[in-house]
């Protein structure tokens, strides 16, 4: 388990070939599991797999329009 702090640290996990990643909930007692991949452009592509949904977010959208950057501040979004 590897502690994910910035989109850069995400960007070089998923480069070394990391995609399955999770945001710790409840002090860690639950996860919120997740594939992410790079698109064409460099944008994540994200699946949330409680409800099979997925995002195509930039390395902004990750702060705005997702928990990830959140649980990134926090020290909570992991490479699994």
């Amino acid at each position: 388990m590897t502690k994910i702090k910035n989109c850069a640290a995400l960007r070089h996990a998923i480069n070394r070939g990391q995609h399955e990643f999770a945001i710790l909930l409840a002090g860690g007692s639950i996860r919120s599991s997740k594939d992410i991949e790079l698109d064409d452009r460099g944008n994540f592509d994200v699946l949330n797999f409680v409800d099979g949904s997925r995002q195509f977010l930039t390395g902004r959208q990750l702060y705005t329009h997702s928990n990830i950057g959140e649980a990134m501040r926090k020290g909570a979004f992991i490479a699994d």
